[in-house]
């Protein structure tokens, strides 16, 4: 099993969308309950990430994401601290966090050890995410 020091990139199919119908997200949570002011506050388990598509120089930001994630792995933060940082760190990114009904997620894929996209599911990411620390 590859080590991962880094966000999972997961690119998906996604019916309920508004301008991104197969989004490349760099997922934080995998199970977001959502904030306690929301209505629909710890009834369901979303996916909060960044969509990368909507940044213009992708790779600057998947690479900015990472790093800042990966001292605050280092420094052992949850994943709000996660959040905090990589907000102080880089602002623009702010616009660009998503979270998607994992309902509405068909054919999650992600990058094996070698670089190639294959299916996946939602067990096997949390495992995934659970291993890296």
């Amino acid at each position: 099993m590859k080590l991962n020091e880094a966000l999972e990139l997961v690119k998906f199919h996604y019916s309920n969308y508004k301008n991104d119908k197969r989004p490349r997200v760099k997922v934080l949570d995998y199970e977001y309950p959502g904030q306690p002011h929301q209505k629909t506050y710890g009834q369901r388990k979303d996916l909060l990430g960044w969509n990368i598509n909507y940044f213009s120089n992708k790779r600057y930001a998947r690479r900015a994401i990472d790093e800042i994630d990966s001292f605050a792995r280092l420094l052992g933060a949850h994943n709000q601290e996660k959040y905090t940082r990589i907000k102080y760190f880089f602002p623009e990114q702010a616009k660009f966090l998503r979270r998607y009904m994992r309902k509405h997620i068909k054919e999650p894929k992600r990058r094996n050890w070698i670089g190639l996209w294959r299916k996946t599911d939602f067990s096997e990411l949390m495992k995934l995410n659970k291993d890296s620390f």
